[in-house]
């Protein structure tokens, strides 16, 4: 770093004039490579107005986006904080969605998560750790699930969710300012009459389904799909069921696509058909993508909520012996963590906590 670099050095006010012609001779040479620099004259601004964002994005935030099923590189993750283990979430299992009617065991979540975060580290993920919320309590009561960071980046910044279920997710305040501290942009929050967490699934480079349900209304489903038609997705809308007033496996339904299709490769993807419409499963087969099947056992043991690493490596719960043993005869890596506590306590898979940051471009569906 040179000395004018640093704050200090400017509140000093000490600068000499070989200090000011090695300050110029460097800027001189910058402004010698932009286009609407030319001496004597003012900046030419319209240069500015015809430039394309991407233009100017990665200059100014960095690269970000996890369009596709390309090389995992960078995630965001919340070690699970003493807050998830709040025993008044037991007295109202169905509305904390506590899946195993306790809350988890601190120290065996903590340890599996400590697990994971190696795992990551060791395949060359970069990992940044969000900050646990001040208080406990949110603007609805006590806060549930803060370690589900439910976002994806999409390359010009994040889509900030609103809550479908006030004492399940995390403030919305409190992640706008986790996602401005990694240093990413907001490209948008949702308001009006948008409300949901989207959890999209992409299929390949630029093919992605999202779901309408009972944590994403109609509105938030439209303006996500606008969004990221806007940055060359195209757009595929499933639907997904949930409860009335039943709590329990199958009667709660599916809140977050995440839990019932993931990809594993191009062309390959697992699914949990009760709670995916048929409309989408023909979309798959007409993109010539096959199908395997978890079964409910496995399924509720987050068997079906796995994160991609890179096609044909994926890191999946543990308990999914079935699937593992499936996925393993297609030539696919599974690693195994054990995400038991985390689906005791209705916690999150792998695709949950991990907040997808940034992918390496991967293949597209013209490649099948």
């Amino acid at each position: 770093m040179k000395k004018w670099e640093t704050q200090e050095w400017w509140e000093k006010r000490q600068w000499t004039e070989e200090d000011v012609e090695e300050m110029w001779k460097e800027e001189r040479e910058r402004l010698s490579q932009q286009p609407w620099f030319e001496p004597g004259k003012p900046c030419r601004y319209p240069i500015f107005q015809e430039r394309d964002w991407e233009d100017e994005f990665e200059r100014n935030w960095g690269k970000w986006g996890a369009q596709g099923i390309g090389k995992l590189r960078k995630v965001s993750l919340l070690r699970p904080p003493a807050f998830e283990i709040n025993p008044v979430f037991e007295k109202e299992p169905a509305y904390y969605r506590i899946y195993g009617n306790r809350v988890a065991d601190l120290d065996k979540w903590r340890k599996a998560f400590d697990e994971y975060v190696k795992v990551l580290e060791g395949e060359g993920v970069e990992v940044i750790f969000w900050d646990v919320p001040e208080s406990p309590v949110g603007p609805y009561g006590f806060v549930r699930n803060i370690n589900c960071t439910y976002l994806l980046a999409t390359k010009a910044g994040i889509i900030v969710p609103r809550p479908a279920m006030a004492g399940w997710m995390q403030p919305v305040r409190w992640v706008a300012e986790q996602v401005m501290k990694m240093g990413c942009p907001i490209l948008y929050m949702m308001h009006g009459k948008e409300c949901g967490e989207v959890t999209p699934r992409y299929i390949a480079e630029h093919s992605v389904i999202i779901n309408e349900g009972m944590t994403v209304n109609r509105e938030a489903c439209n303006k996500y799909k606008i969004l990221l038609e806007e940055l060359g997705d195209e757009v595929w809308v499933a639907h997904t069921p949930g409860p009335v007033d039943i709590w329990g496996f199958p009667s709660s339904g599916c809140s977050h696509l995440d839990w019932v299709l993931e990809v594993v490769d191009l062309g390959l993807a697992v699914v949990f058909p009760p709670f995916l419409d048929f409309s989408t499963i023909r979309y798959l087969h007409d993109k010539k993508i096959r199908l395997i099947e978890i079964s409910p056992e496995e399924y509720v043991q987050y068997g079906a909520n796995f994160l991609l690493i890179e096609p044909k490596k994926i890191i999946l719960p543990a308990a999914a012996k079935r699937l593992i043993k499936t996925l393993r005869k297609e030539g696919v890596e599974c690693i195994e963590i054990d995400f038991s506590e985390n689906a005791m306590g209705g916690n999150g898979g792998p695709a949950c906590i991990t907040g997808r940051l940034l992918r390496d471009p991967g293949p597209s569906l013209d490649d099948l």
